[in-house]
């Protein structure tokens, strides 16, 4: 990095002494500098569009694709679809540990939480927001996995009105105010506030439809957008009562990989934080977890570092994922999201189809971006044409051009 924070443009030039090189012997990496250049999230897509990034995916939604697509030719970039990895692309978290003694029982009654699933209409949100093209059910592994079941992706998945009606009856939120909503046990009136970090209208839309449905079952939901740090303070503190984020961050899991997301084993585990810093602060502060279904897979997390060989790995992973889906613990949507990764129409080496996800993947990390490079060829047949001085060629099998790439941030 040759930027001194802080700023708004960084400028990455490559490593005389990276220790990679290509099958030629040419060192990596191709390119000569990345520039990084950091603004609002809510005007990337307008500054990618405009041709100002040559290579970007973050903060790009599939709802720009259509946008992206009409500016390729103007702008001299190819918009290609990715596959994303989470098993859910937003998903709902009951906090069991919330504050609120009323809100905390209704949240640990399994009743509660497969009442809340079976009152979404996911279909309608996969055509209304994704044109059909995601994955419906809940927040669990996604068909890639090699320990995918499709049961636990349907687990309480449907839309079930009269199941849930009945399942919220079965606890005894019978009562019903003069609007027709249902009440609590102490009267007052059955109002979930979903929070949230603010940094996506794609929240606002689902959670939309989610309110419309939900309303059928005489609850009604209010949507708190926050700033980032504020909202995760009020997650820990236990005074949110439901929250709304991206789903677990490995759909795509093998079972030699650790399954702590389906455990309570951090803190930032949005449907029992106070677990989860339990069990980072070995019992120092937080709470201790008290649901017997939460406990077993507390136990099972804690065999799967045991584990000696794969066999066992699976059969741990395959027995929390069972827990996971029955209890509904996190409330999935859609998953498998369409990502628009935009590149630009020289740059090479990035792949036509691919998936984007964090872990696994760290994004492009995992397509090796120092083996990406730029295509002068075009350029260098202009300059012959014009009669000026040829530059010399590399290897033609590895082209390296010399040249910078931008992304944002």
């Amino acid at each position: 990095m040759k930027t001194r924070p802080p700023a708004d443009r960084f400028t990455f030039e490559r490593n005389p002494y990276y220790y990679r090189v290509d099958e030629t012997g040419q060192q990596l990496p191709y390119l000569d500098r990345v520039i990084l250049s950091i603004a609002d999230s809510k005007i990337i897509p307008a500054k990618t569009g405009a041709g100002e990034s040559d290579l970007q995916a973050r903060y790009l939604r599939f709802d720009n694709y259509t946008f992206l697509k009409e500016s390729e030719d103007r702008n001299n970039f190819n918009v290609r679809l990715w596959r994303t990895g989470p098993g859910s692309q937003l998903a709902l978290y009951p906090n069991i540990n919330v504050n609120d003694q009323a809100w905390r029982e209704l949240m640990r009654d399994l009743r509660f939480r497969r009442a809340l699933s079976l009152g979404i209409d996911r279909h309608e949100i996969n055509q209304a927001i994704y044109f059909g093209l995601a994955i419906e059910g809940q927040n669990t592994l996604l068909p890639q996995s090699p320990l995918y079941e499709s049961e636990w992706r349907s687990a309480w998945a449907r839309y079930d009105l009269p199941e849930a009606n009945r399942l919220l009856d079965l606890i005894g939120l019978i009562k019903r105010g003069g609007d027709g909503m249902r009440l609590l046990p102490d009267g007052r009136p059955m109002e979930i506030i979903v929070e949230n970090s603010g940094e996506s209208t794609e929240q606002s839309d689902v959670l939309e439809l989610i309110r419309d449905s939900w309303r059928k079952l005489g609850i009604r939901l209010f949507a708190k957008p926050s700033q980032l740090t504020l909202f995760r303070r009020r997650v820990f503190s236990g005074e949110t009562m439901m929250s709304v984020d991206k789903g677990i961050e490995n759909g795509l899991a093998t079972a030699a990989m650790a399954p702590s997301e389906f455990a309570p084993t951090s803190q930032q585990q949005l449907e029992w934080p106070k677990w989860g810093q339990y069990y980072e602060t070995k019992g120092r502060s937080g709470e201790g977890p008290d649901l017997p279904a939460a406990i077993r897979l507390k136990e099972l997390y804690g065999d799967w570092l045991g584990a000696a060989t794969e066999a066992d790995q699976s059969r741990i992973w395959r027995s929390m994922l069972g827990i996971w889906a029955e209890e509904v613990y996190s409330i999935g949507t859609v998953a498998g999201v369409l990502q628009p990764v935009v590149v630009n129409a020289k740059l090479r080496n990035v792949p036509e189809e691919g998936i984007y996800n964090w872990d696994p993947g760290a994004f492009f990390g995992i397509y090796k971006p120092d083996g990406f490079w730029f295509d002068m060829s075009e350029m260098r047949a202009k300059s012959a044409s014009l009669g000026a001085a040829s530059p010399v060629q590399p290897h033609p099998g590895t082209v390296k051009a010399s040249g910078e790439i931008s992304v944002r941030e």
